[in-house]
């Protein structure tokens, strides 16, 4: 009977262990990605709209931290038509003051369509076609894992060279 104690003591033990280290979970939110301007002409800015929606049955936290107009409390993957980053180099967000606001939000409702902009951080300077993902970590701890948003395509064009009457 002790042994059986103890095999179930041991079960249990990695059972729990296995629920905290590295696994995902369905998250209390889902992540919503958007654009108004799916082309935009090189060199301008890039916004995206993320719109958080607490799918559970308890209050989210939906924080936001702004620099530069673009959200820290989001991980981006932002990847060119050959699948790799743009990330320009040299910029790292968290040293850069920002506005850091708190927010709740109860189950079934959303946040607005919030914007952030991209391009702050990634080159999207080149014409070409890419594709934009956000993701969010769960809770405060990242072993609790993330929750990821659709994918959308932002295609940036060349600029059109001026016209023969403004010159």
């Amino acid at each position: 009977m002790k042994k059986l104690g103890a095999l179930f003591l041991i079960c249990a033990a990695c059972a729990y262990s296995g629920s905290i280290f590295g696994q995902t979970t369905n998250g209390a939110f889902s992540i919503s990605l958007s654009t108004d301007k799916p082309t935009v002409t090189a060199g301008s800015n890039v916004d995206i709209r993320i719109k958080l929606t607490n799918t559970s049955d308890h209050v989210v936290d939906c924080a936001t931290a702004y620099v530069g107009g673009f959200d820290r409390r989001y991980l981006y993957d932002v990847l060119d038509e050959n699948g790799k980053s743009v990330l320009k180099p040299g910029i790292d967000p968290e040293r850069y003051p920002g506005g850091y606001q708190f927010c709740d939000l109860d189950p079934g409702t959303s946040t607005g369509n919030r914007g952030s902009r991209i391009s702050w951080l990634y080159d999207l300077t080149k014409p070409g076609i890419y594709t934009v993902q956000v993701s969010r970590f769960i809770g405060n701890d990242e072993k609790q894992g993330v929750v990821k948003s659709n994918t959308i395509t932002i295609t940036v064009v060349a600029p059109e060279p001026p016209s023969a009457e403004t010159k």
